[in-house]
C-alpha cells in the first residue's frame, strides 16, 4: 500500500475515534453573543505570537484586534504581516477556520467580507455542534486562576457546561505569596483570618479539598512563566521565616529572589496535598506563549527531584517539552508517575511532534501519553481546528511505525485510541 492511501485508510478511522481534550481555558457557552469583526476572530490565540514574531507592533496588533475598526482599514497592515506567517501551525489553523468552517479557500480582503456574516459566536448550539462533529467528549478547562472565580466555584456560583472539568489553579497560592493583603484574601475565601504558616496551608488544603467535592479533577501549576521549575527542598524554618516578615508587618512584602524559598517550601507542601487527595497535577513546561520568553527555565527535567520524592502523585507534563525532546522521554520512560502531554504542541513544531509520537511508542508505555490539547480560550472553532493538525501529527507517525514492521494498523488505532481517549480518561477518573 502506498504511502498517501495508508496515511487516509488510518487518518478516516482515527477522525472517527472519541477525544478527551486535556487542556482549554475556556468557561463554556455565553448567552451573550461577541459579534466579533473578521480579522480580529481569526487572529485569535497563539497566531499573534507570530505576528510580533515577523515584527508587528503593539499599536498595529491593537488595530488588528480591535472589533470596531472596519475590515478594509485593517487590511493593507494584515496583508503585509500575513504574508510573512502564512505557511506556520498557528497560521494552518486560521487556514483551517476559514476552509472548514467558513467554506473560503484562501485569505483575501473578498473572502473576509463574505466571513464576516457567517462568524463563529460561542453559543451552546455551536459549541455542542462543533464538538460533536468532532467527536470531544469532555474538556479539561484551568480557569480558577483568580480568588473570585474560585470562590463563585466552591460555592456553587459558577457557570456549568456539562463537557467542561476544571482544574485547581496553583500558581497564585505559593508563586504570589509576597505581601500581607495577598495572604489575607486568600484566608477570606473560608472566612479565617492568617496569623501563621499552618493556618495558610489549613486554608489551601481545605479550598482545595472543598474543590475537588465540587468536581475539580486536578491540579495545574503554570509557575514556569514567572519561575524556574527547580523547586528545591527548603527547611520548614527558611519559609516560616519568609512568611512571618510578611505578617510581622503588612506594609513589608518579598522581592525575587528573595521569596523563593517560601514558594520552593508550599509547592511541596502542595505535592502532599495532591497526594493526600489523590488529584493529578499537570504542570507547564516547555515553550511560552508569548514572545521574549526564558525557555531554560521551563525544562522538565528540572523538575526531577520533585517526581523522584512525589512517587504517590501522578503528573502531566505539558506541550511535549519543546524543544526538549530528549529529556520529556527520558522522564516517561525513567518515572512511573510520569504522562507526557501533548497539549498545544502540535501546532507549536508539528514535525516535533510527529517525532515525539513516533518515539514515545518506542520508549515508553503507549498508556503514559495523552494525545491532545487545544489550549484556547472559548473559541471551540480553535480547538477542533487543532485538532485536525492534532490526528494529522498523529497519523503520520503511526505510518512510519507501520512501515518500519513495529505495529500494525490494529495497533495503531488501539494506540490512538488510548493517547486521544482512554488514557486521559483513566489518569483524571472521569465518567465520559
Amino acid at each position: 500500500m502506498d504511502d498517501n492511501k495508508l496515511f487516509s485508510e488510518l487518518y478516516s478511522r482515527i477522525e472517527k475515534l472519541p477525544v478527551i481534550d486535556c487542556h482549554e481555558h475556556i468557561m463554556g457557552p455565553k448567552e451573550e453573543l461577541s459579534i466579533r469583526e473578521p480579522i480580529a476572530s481569526l487572529i485569535n490565540g497563539y497566531i499573534q505570537s507570530d505576528l510580533l514574531s515577523a515584527g508587528i507592533s503593539p499599536q498595529e496588533l491593537d488595530i488588528l484586534n480591535d472589533n470596531s475598526i472596519d475590515t478594509e482599514k485593517k487590511w493593507g497592515i494584515f496583508k503585509r504581516f500575513w504574508e510573512q506567517i502564512q505557511f506556520t501551525a498557528y497560521a494552518k489553523v486560521t487556514k483551517l477556520i476559514v476552509r472548514d468552517i467558513y467554506g473560503e479557500e484562501k485569505i483575501s480582503l473578498e473572502a473576509l467580507n463574505r466571513i464576516r456574516e457567517k462568524i463563529i459566536q460561542p453559543t451552546k448550539e455551536n459549541y455542542d455542534a462543533l464538538l460533536d462533529k468532532a467527536n470531544i467528549k469532555l474538556l479539561l478547562s484551568d480557569i480558577l486562576w483568580d480568588l473570585d472565580t474560585l470562590k463563585k466555584f466552591i460555592e456553587g456560583r459558577f457557570p456549568y457546561y456539562d463537557r467542561i472539568k476544571f482544574l485547581f489553579s496553583l500558581p497564585q497560592f505559593h508563586n504570589n505569596i509576597r505581601n500581607f493583603e495577598f495572604i489575607q484574601r486568600v484566608g477570606a475565601l473560608l472566612n479565617r483570618h492568617i496569623t501563621s504558616l499552618d493556618d495558610y496551608l489549613e486554608v489551601v488544603y481545605e479550598l482545595l479539598k472543598r474543590a475537588k467535592e465540587k468536581g475539580v479533577v486536578g491540579i495545574k501549576d503554570q509557575s514556569a512563566y514567572s519561575r524556574s521549575l527547580d523547586y528545591r527542598l527548603v527547611t520548614r524554618y527558611e519559609a516560616e521565616t519568609l512568611f512571618n516578615k510578611i505578617l510581622s508587618d503588612p506594609r513589608n512584602s518579598l522581592g525575587w529572589p528573595e521569596a523563593k524559598p517560601l514558594d520552593d517550601y508550599l509547592f511541596h507542601q502542595f505535592m502532599n496535598f495532591a497526594r493526600e487527595l489523590k488529584l493529578p497535577v499537570q504542570i507547564h513546561t516547555g515553550h511560552m506563549a508569548g514572545i521574549r520568553n526564558r525557555i531554560e527555565k521551563t525544562n522538565a527535567v528540572l523538575l526531577s527531584s520533585i517526581l523522584e520524592l512525589y512517587q504517590d502523585v501522578n503528573f502531566d507534563l505539558f506541550h511535549g517539552n519543546w524543544p526538549y525532546i530528549g529529556e520529556i522521554l527520558f522522564l516517561g520512560k525513567n518515572y512511573p508517575n510520569v504522562y507526557m502531554d501533548f497539549c498545544w504542541v502540535n501546532i507549536i513544531d508539528p514535525m516535533y511532534s510527529e517525532e515525539l509520537y513516533c518515539r514515545a511508542i518506542l520508549t515508553l508505555p503507549y498508556t503514559k501519553v495523552n494525545g491532545f490539547g487545544g489550549d484556547y480560550f472559548d473559541v471551540p472553532e480553535y480547538i477542533v481546528s487543532h485538532l485536525k493538525i492534532a490526528k494529522e501529527n498523529m497519523t503520520r507517525a503511526l505510518v512510519n511505525l507501520i512501515k518500519m514492521g513495529w505495529i500494525n494498523e490494529d495497533s495503531a488505532i488501539n494506540i490512538a485510541k488510548s493517547w486521544l481517549f482512554e488514557n486521559p480518561k483513566r489518569l483524571f477518573n472521569l465518567d465520559a
